[in-house]
């Protein structure tokens, strides 16, 4: 494993996400039971995954972390987006959960071990007040991993995206660290 462990879930260890990673990224993201999911059309290359590490992944603002089995990279967790208030120094405690995996991994309970172990860690460790997290509303497997963390439905965006040739409607969802 390129990367010392972060967190430890049941079945699987977090880790920061290493510059070795990019061509599991790369490969993982252009996989299209990963991308059509993700509603991420665009095509990755290596230069653009290198990109990607250094824009995205290596982002101050966030937590990007692999999902790993042993040595295997499955997938990635992530919390992004905290909020800041009017003055810049006033943090309403809230990031949004995302999540994706290799195919091959899908249904396996790796996500649901990675997403709840990154919930823990966000309520006990960050103090965050409030996650948020977002899924299609043809993600059946995204759904079900929120509603079985206790993400409850707090809306739903109205054909807000585009699935395989048919607008679709994005289900937001929510949970209060009371809640958890």
């Amino acid at each position: 494993m390129p990367g010392p462990c972060f967190l430890e879930g049941d079945t699987v260890t977090l880790r920061p996400i290493e510059r070795e990673d990019i061509d599991f990224l790369q490969r993982a993201m252009n996989d299209p039971r990963v991308w059509r999911s993700a509603l991420d059309i665009d095509p990755m290359n290596h230069e653009q995954g290198a990109e990607f590490f250094e824009t995205v992944i290596s982002d101050s603002d966030s937590i990007h972390c692999l999902a790993c089995d042993g040595e295997e990279p499955l997938g990635v967790v992530s919390l992004t987006g905290t909020q800041y208030g009017p003055d810049e120094t006033v943090r309403s405690r809230d990031a949004e959960l995302a999540y994706w995996f290799a195919p091959d991994h899908h249904g396996e309970g790796y996500g649901s071990d990675a997403a709840a172990r990154m919930v823990q860690y966000a309520f006990e460790d960050r103090n965050l007040r409030r996650i948020s997290a977002r899924a299609g509303s043809f993600n059946d497997a995204s759904i079900g991993l929120l509603e079985s963390l206790g993400f409850e439905h707090e809306g739903t965006r109205r054909q807000a995206a585009w699935f395989r040739g048919e607008y679709h409607d994005m289900r937001l969802y929510g949970l209060l660290r009371e809640e958890w």
